[in-house]
């Protein structure tokens, strides 16, 4: 997967567009940066949900693992994680969660807020 890089658009609440609503395919992912950083842009049951690459427990890249029924999980140590919730599903792990990213949709484009 390429990572994108966003164009320099930002809304009054310093939303920054990362593509085109149609890039991102129900169950699928896209890899795109904003301020240097890497984050997954992914649907899931019609809803948008944006995270960083960087997995919680290790640091490996989750873009380079399996995204499926609203899970992800890590190419490395094989954590599970919900990407709803940004829970660890396997193991049970009450520490380790995803960094999960305001997004939403808006004349045809994703846009993602930075904490």
């Amino acid at each position: 997967m390429t990572p994108r890089s966003s164009p320099s658009y930002s809304d009054s609440r310093d939303f920054q567009r990362v593509a085109a609503s149609s890039e991102v395919a129900e169950s699928a992912m896209i890899v795109v940066t904003v301020a240097h950083r890497r984050l997954i842009i992914t649907r899931f049951q019609g809803r948008l949900y944006a995270f960083s690459t960087l997995c919680p427990h290790a640091a490996a890249d989750l873009s380079q693992g399996q995204l499926y029924r609203g899970r992800i999980d890590c190419p490395d140590h094989g954590y599970r994680f919900d990407i709803r919730t940004g829970r660890a599903l396997w193991p049970p792990d009450e520490v380790c969660r995803l960094t999960h990213f305001e997004v939403k949709e808006s004349a045809g484009h994703i846009l993602v807020r930075l904490h």
